[in-house]
């Protein structure tokens, strides 16, 4: 059910914190392990970086 309302975002703006950092960017697939997400210019990651977070270390996932 989870994996659903996230595949919903695919394509959104979004902000995802995880136990170590938020970062924000372009939600690009969900699977059932972990989501993958191109970054926006943020310390760490260069603008069209991609970052994969998995879901398990995901504290919230907000539309912006």
């Amino acid at each position: 059910m989870i994996i659903e309302e996230l595949q919903s975002l695919v394509n959104k703006e979004v902000q995802i914190a995880s136990s170590l950092e938020t970062i924000s960017g372009t939600l690009v697939s969900v699977d059932a392990v972990s989501v993958t997400i191109r970054t926006s210019e943020l310390f760490g990651y260069e603008s069209g970086s991609y970052a994969i977070i998995q879901l398990r270390f995901i504290s919230y996932i907000r539309l912006l």
